[in-house]
């Protein structure tokens, strides 16, 4: 998404520029394309990134915002199914290392970050795998 309106460069550029305590106002539901199936179920969703800012700095931080939303959106979701409430996040990846990427992100979902063992999500995902087949009495 971001990569459809800014290069890397001009990303940490201008997110060096954002204060992420603050809202940006904006209202955005960045999608790359019409069409959402989580945490909306809706083929023809489109996405809403209007009125779009004179400044890149404010568009940028509406956007890093939009997405932070939608994942509040989803985690809200599975707990509506029956899923645990979020009460921490762990980050690894190329946006783990946007600092104000971060902050929006624990701003807008309400929790903490906890540190991370591994850098490899592979490895989140083994931790999941094992503790849920312990739990099963598989191991």
């Amino acid at each position: 998404m971001l990569a459809q309106h800014f290069e890397p460069d001009a990303i940490a550029a201008l997110s060096a520029r954002i204060d992420p305590e603050t809202g940006s106002g904006l209202d955005y539901y960045p999608l790359p394309k019409p069409g959402e199936r989580f945490p909306i179920s809706d083929p023809t969703l489109a996405p809403r990134m209007n009125p779009r800012p004179v400044d890149d700095v404010d568009f940028l931080k509406g956007i890093f915002e939009g997405i932070a939303g939608i994942e509040a959106l989803a985690y809200q979701r599975l707990e509506s199914l029956g899923g645990p409430k979020l009460g921490s996040i762990r980050s690894v990846g190329g946006g783990a290392k946007n600092d104000v990427w971060t902050k929006i992100r624990l701003r807008k979902l309400g929790v903490i970050a906890a540190p991370v063992l591994s850098e490899e999500a592979a490895a989140g995902a083994a931790r999941l795998a094992l503790k849920a087949a312990q739990a099963e009495g598989l191991l």
